[in-house]
């Protein structure tokens, strides 16, 4: 049995930096969220102990949004992962991956502030694009 589950951390990362763009002020959040997968391993069988064991793996994504509206949101994809094993086996109610990932939240906030720092130069460049297209 395998479980796909999207979730927030038991408290959501986000950080807010400010960009200058043509001598306007331009404020864009950034939220880090997880998207976790459990799968259940080994074997239940009678009169033998439950050998089974629930793996997770959080991998974080990022969302970038602009404060002025909707345009330049984007999803930004990154390899950060965290994993882990319990004994028994996955059920939906159980979270255990949300529930362990949360002793990552430093890590976590460490990787969205370089996420952030990363993506500024893209930001700019796309901010550049879009005011290229409305001046012609």
């Amino acid at each position: 049995m395998s479980l796909t589950l999207i979730a927030l951390a038991a408290a959501a990362a986000t950080h807010t930096v400010s960009v200058e763009h043509h001598g306007q002020q331009l404020g864009a959040t950034y939220t880090a969220r997880a998207e976790m997968r459990a799968k259940t391993i080994g074997a239940k069988t009678p009169n033998r102990m439950d050998g089974q064991r629930c793996q997770w793996t959080a991998t974080i994504v990022v969302d970038r949004k602009l404060d002025h509206g909707p345009a330049l949101a984007r999803t930004i994809p990154t390899d950060k992962r965290f994993s882990g094993s319990e004994a028994g086996a996955c059920t939906p109610g159980r979270n255990s991956g949300a529930r362990n990932l949360a002793q990552h939240q430093e890590k976590i906030e460490a990787h969205l502030v370089a996420v952030a720092e990363a993506d500024r130069a893209r930001l700019l460049a796309e901010l550049d694009s879009v005011r290229n297209l409305a001046s012609n």
